[in-house]
């Protein structure tokens, strides 16, 4: 369940500048406990409701253009373009199995205290993780560098506001192609983790730009798998293949002839059936030419090396023809419980 309210987790949050415990101050502001920030920022803003919790001299984001937004988001986002993104372009399948797994694998924990899964770049809900929103024994705590409704408090990934080793899942869906450094974000996921923890992420490989100037990476299966070195590996693939990819660069090639966005969209839908065609694609392959990829696994005890990462070329089938079969058993499971009709 989200956590809409910060002081229910003050036992997670760490001043975003030293790592110490925050204190409510009379005003009823988040501040430093030990007062680390001096004059340059003794109290976090609070902007459209949510806690600000960036330390803006080691920020990607501009004090000042942050409190004059509000802490708004600089993209548009929302409406029509969700939906069409989400009927044209495709969407990750295995997801919501993914966000169930998570849920199962920290509710295992026979650890004490309240199990948390760390929502990255989650200002809108991601597409199928709606599970992770809907288990009431789960703390869902959301952050984006934008607020928004579904947002615990407002940070920045490359410094995440979380104390080491403090949360059992990390969620990291659709928002490392617009970090500035990828890496970084990465290792304050390993960091807030608890040893043996789960990680979930899902990202781009052969994918236009969609967020224009603020979007910075694109993966390879294997880069992505360099990048999320520190953690093992248990299910990976495609979230959509060739097909999709192929249904895409008609879709760009007609708005660039036509020089209009709207038109392109409108002369390239008779394609976006080709999408269809990723289901009969051979795995090798379409994991060669896939338009997005993602990895679930748990944080390991050491980092992989190059040899490892070589081998992990020809992995990669296996470990697909794995997220397959949960996903079948996943839905064997579903047919076999649902109530028959009346």
């Amino acid at each position: 369940m989200l956590v809409e309210h910060i002081d229910d987790i003050a036992d997670l949050l760490a001043c975003p500048r030293c790592g110490a415990d925050l204190a409510r101050t009379p005003a009823d502001r988040l501040s430093c406990s030990k007062k680390c920030a001096g004059d340059a920022q003794p109290v976090l803003p609070r902007l459209a409701g949510k806690d600000v919790l960036v330390d803006f001299d080691r920020s990607v984001l501009d004090r000042e253009a942050t409190l004059a937004s509000g802490a708004s988001s600089v993209v548009k986002r929302g409406s029509w373009r969700t939906v069409f993104r989400h009927v044209v372009d495709g969407t990750n399948p295995y997801v919501g199995m993914f966000a169930r797994m998570m849920l199962d694998g920290v509710k295992r924990d026979p650890a004490p205290g309240p199990k948390t899964i760390v929502m990255f770049g989650a200002g809108e809900e991601g597409y199928g993780s709606k599970p992770l929103y809907e288990d009431p024994d789960v703390r869902i705590v959301a952050f984006d560098i934008y607020a928004s409704p579904i947002v615990t408090f407002v940070a920045d990934a490359h410094n995440v506001p979380v104390k080491d080793a403090s949360v059992d899942g990390v969620w990291l869906q659709g928002m490392l192609e617009f970090t500035i450094d990828p890496r970084r974000v990465v290792a304050e996921a390993s960091r807030i983790l608890k040893p043996g923890g789960f990680m979930f992420t899902d990202t781009t490989f052969m994918f236009p730009l969609c967020e224009k100037a603020y979007d910075f990476h694109r993966w390879s299966p294997s880069g992505l798998r360099w990048l999320f070195r520190d953690f093992t590996v248990s299910a990976s693939g495609q979230s959509t293949g060739p097909g999709t990819m192929a249904a895409l660069a008609i879709r760009y090639l007609l708005q660039s002839l036509l020089r209009s966005t709207k038109l392109g969209q409108i002369a390239a839908f008779p394609f976006v059936a080709l999408r269809f065609l990723d289901r009969f694609c051979a795995d090798r392959r379409a994991l060669d030419a896939s338009v997005g990829m993602f990895m679930f696994g748990r944080k390991a005890l050491q980092p992989i090396d190059v040899d490892e990462l070589i081998a992990y070329y020809d992995e990669q089938p296996a470990l697909f023809a794995t997220t397959r079969r949960l996903a079948r058993d996943a839905t064997l499971r579903s047919t076999l419980t649902a109530p028959s009709g009346v």
